[in-house]
């Protein structure tokens, strides 16, 4: 199996509960999973806060030399989010699915194959092989891939493919030598099962370009490591190589400043996070106002970035509203700049997984500005609860705080405030209007039908 990186299944796909047994009894009974799946799940052994986990981890990594500490601090918090509620045979059917393959191709594929199910989730292995091969084939898969796939189910049959339970149990080497000798399936398959479906902290999938290519930024080396050489190299970051392998995924081209201000601001390059200022008298805030799919839509910029990207039903009203917020700022209709950035960010309003590529001028307190930086590296399709992001921060009784950090963001989708929920799970507010935030949400989770609302 060609390595194509980190980002072909596990990664978009990351989501996590507290409420692990609740949640899977939840799913039991809207058809999620299968009864057997659901007992397996309530009857694992609890670990520690994950929070409390990453931090640990954070730090450990932080320590290791300057370089690790200015990553850390560059990136943010861990927000690594395994999906547990999945068993090794489905993760592996979908990694199968996705192999070389763009994510959104690979996803319409695993639905077709879905669809042919009345119960609409991952088919069992008998499911799977009183499937015609024809009818694997018509969902678009290769015939390598259908061969792949029929025989995966035959090895849960035969116990090849061992049931959550079983897997936790056995040593990584073990399981990693076990499951590589089926068709289709490669050490980097298993690794990510591994990190996304068992919760292993301590893996590192040494053969991903990723992770290697980010060891080399973080070290300003000309050449990447061979597979063999970073496993060497990555003993130094045991017990917390899976958390190792996740800063790594994120290292920027352009190695951060070592040895950052133990408070320094997490933020991209293409981010100005300034304190809360006013406009000098007369500076100019040009502007432009169109539509889309969510209504009237206005994007401003000052001269640093994008500072305002807003949604409503009126255009005059958001041109008040800019006015307030930039109180002494000359606000100017839109250049020709402008305009092309306009539509930028309008296809960032209809395909909210996109990333925006332009500069962004975000004016706030030191604390909301890390709360937006957070919020920036939540992906699309998930959502977090406010109190989690309080925990992540360090702050577990800060979950008002946050929620105001929220409330007080004025960019639109670009810091994407939409994907954070009550505790309940409920909606909770937004800016903009909870039935923009709901359909922000659906179109995202639209992308994987096993995305579900926390």
């Amino acid at each position: 199996m060609k390595n194509l990186g980190h980002a072909q299944v596990f990664f978009h796909s990351e989501f996590k509960s507290k409420n692990q047994g609740v949640l899977s009894l939840h799913r039991l009974y809207t058809g999620l999973i299968t009864h057997q799946q659901a007992t397996v799940m309530t009857r694992l052994p609890s670990k520690p806060d994950p929070a409390s986990r990453y931090r640990e981890a954070e730090q450990f990594l932080a320590a290791l030399d300057p370089d690790w500490q200015a990553l850390v601090v560059h990136v943010g918090p861990c927000i690594h989010q395994p999906r547990p509620e999945r068993d090794p045979y489905e993760a592996l059917i979908r990694s199968v699915v996705y192999q070389q393959l763009h994510t959104r191709a690979a996803e319409r594929i695993l639905q077709r194959l879905i669809d042919i199910y009345p119960h609409g989730h991952c088919p069992t292995p008998e499911e799977v092989l009183a499937t015609p091969y024809e009818t694997l084939r018509a969902c678009g898969l290769s015939g390598a891939k259908a061969n792949s796939i029929l025989g995966l189910a035959q090895a849960r049959l035969d116990g090849i493919i061992p049931d959550q339970a079983t897997a936790l149990q056995m040593p990584d080497e073990d399981l990693i030598k076990q499951l590589t000798t089926l068709r289709g399936i490669g050490r980097w398959t298993v690794e990510m099962m591994m990190m996304y479906t068992l919760e292993h902290e301590d893996i590192l999938p040494a053969d991903d370009f990723g992770v290697r290519e980010g060891y080399r930024h973080l070290k300003r080396l000309d050449k990447a490591p061979s597979a063999r050489a970073l496993r060497d190299i990555g003993q130094a970051w045991a017990p917390y190589r899976s958390v190792a392998s996740w800063y790594l995924w994120r290292m920027p081209k352009q190695a951060p400043a070592t040895a950052p201000a133990p408070n320094a601001v997490h933020r991209s390059p293409r981010v100005q996070a300034k304190a809360p200022r006013q406009q000098g008298p007369g500076s100019p805030i040009r502007f432009a106002i169109t539509q889309s799919s969510l209504g009237v839509l206005m994007v401003a910029e000052s001269d640093r970035g994008i500072c305002a990207i807003s949604l409503g039903d009126d255009a005059q009203v958001l041109l008040e509203q800019l006015q307030d917020r930039f109180k002494t700022a000359e606000l100017i209709r839109a250049d020709s700049l402008l305009k092309q950035r306009v539509v930028q960010v309008l296809a960032m309003v209809e395909d909210s997984a996109r990333d925006l590529d332009l500069p962004l001028d975000i004016q706030g307190t030191a604390f909301q500005q890390r709360v937006w930086e957070f919020l920036r590296h939540i992906p699309a399709g998930q959502t977090l609860s406010y109190t989690e992001i309080a925990e992540r921060l360090g702050m577990p009784k800060g979950a008002r705080a946050v929620a105001r950090a929220c409330a007080s963001n004025i960019l639109a989708i670009a810091i994407p405030c939409h994907r954070v929920l009550r505790q309940s799970g409920d909606l909770a507010g937004y800016r903009w209007g909870l039935e923009r935030k709901k359909t922000l949400l659906e179109r995202e989770r639209a992308q994987d039908r096993f995305y579900q609302q926390v």
